[in-house]
């Protein structure tokens, strides 16, 4: 009999589906939404999801925390089950924050390999863990039409890698969208994969976003590994790859040629794709690689084995620090804030005097200052806004 898992995730998205996948082939698995939940605060919420482990009893609970605070340390903390897993997918931006939100849960599962070291060096117990689609087949078969093939997120930076190919007299097709607009549907995606020559990876990450706390913004972008790389090989196809440091803790320059200028990568096409017996070598080793070190059974095996312990490794803060705590109390009171809802809030302050108990009286008085602030501000802006 499976054990009975919990997803909670922020919002829908295509990449919940993926997570779902992955672990339904190990265990029964339920899923839910935070913003499902429009018209309650934190503490109704947390209430909500604790009755609905009971009722189905839940035992392990997954916790999605990229760029969304509202799920943090306290709201971990007063969830109901055996067994706590944070997941992130974008770890490289935010880790200073998930790795406090980390100390809630008995492990941590990262799709960077360089995110697994950072939680490891802290004491975590951290595994590494892809989200691609895992009921993809790879597909050597198909009739490879499309020379080369890039698909994501366009960035200012990206569209004009993108234009100097194509001005290069590379045959690219282009299926990438903005930010926050829906791309390719999976399936159509995957037939497009299958009928390329050469997948097209574009790894830098910006950091304007969210602050990272540490750097605050420092640095233009961060060379992230990307799920890209996994997917193309997973449909049979070669990938050529802006550099990131975690794919070279996997794969080898003859695997994934990797390049840093827009000029790199145009050599770097042309020369595959005009000669036959290269692009079948870079196709053979990386399909290879990618079926040997991605297969979803052998990564789950250290991952059940972890979950199956009596008792987890837990990390102890010595004290959870100021800027943790005033987001944290934000994203409480301000949770479904309204003035309608004013006098509901203003009861959630219990929940602010337990994050703070055990806080110095200039935090203390900070935080409950801004506190106060926040709720009657907000609730006439947000108000309005929703008028």
């Amino acid at each position: 009999m499976k054990n009975k898992v919990l997803a909670i995730f922020k919002y829908h998205r295509a990449w919940n589906m993926n997570v779902v996948n992955s672990f339904s082939n190990f265990y029964d698995i339920e899923y839910l939404q935070i913003s499902d939940y429009k018209n309650k605060n934190f503490t109704e919420i947390i209430n909500d999801i604790n009755n609905v482990i009971k009722s189905k009893s839940v035992e392990i609970v997954i916790f999605d925390v990229d760029y969304f605070k509202f799920i943090n340390f306290f709201f971990i903390e007063k969830i109901n089950c055996k067994k706590k897993i944070l997941i992130t997918g974008d770890d490289f931006e935010l880790h200073e924050m998930n790795a406090i939100t980390a100390s809630a849960c008995d492990m941590v599962l990262t799709g960077c390999p360089l995110s697994k070291l950072k939680y490891k060096e802290k004491g975590y117990e951290a595994h590494f863990i892809h989200f691609e689609n895992s009921k993809i087949k790879k597909n050597t078969t198909e009739k490879k039409d499309i020379d080369v093939l890039f698909f994501g997120n366009i960035t200012p930076e990206r569209k004009e890698i993108l234009e100097y190919i194509v001005k290069e007299g590379v045959n690219l097709k282009n299926v990438g969208h903005k930010e926050h607009i829906l791309g390719v549907p999976n399936d159509e995606l995957t037939k497009l994969i299958s009928k390329t020559k050469i997948v097209l990876n574009l790894s830098k990450s910006r950091t304007t976003s969210v602050k990272s706390f540490v750097s605050h913004n420092a640095y233009k972008f961060y060379y992230q590994l990307k799920g890209r790389i996994i997917v193309s090989g997973l449909n049979g196809t070669v990938c050529v790859s802006e550099y990131s440091p975690g794919q070279e803790l996997f794969f080898s320059e003859d695997e994934v040629p990797t390049f840093y200028t827009k000029e790199e990568c145009v050599s770097i096409l042309k020369k595959i794709l005009s000669d036959q017996k290269l692009f079948e070598k870079y196709t053979n080793k990386f399909i290879s690689k990618v079926y040997d070190i991605f297969d979803h059974k052998k990564i789950f095996e250290p991952i059940n084995y972890s979950i199956k312990k009596v008792n987890n490794r837990r990390v102890e803060l010595l004290k959870i620090p100021y800027w943790y705590l005033r987001i944290a109390a934000k994203q409480i009171l301000l949770r479904n804030i309204k003035l309608s809802t004013l006098i509901k809030t203003i009861f959630q302050f219990d929940v602010i005097f337990t994050i703070i108990k055990n806080s110095n009286f200039l935090i203390k008085f900070l935080i409950i200052f801004e506190s106060i602030i926040n709720i009657f501000w907000y609730s006439f802006v947000l108000t309005l806004k929703s008028k």
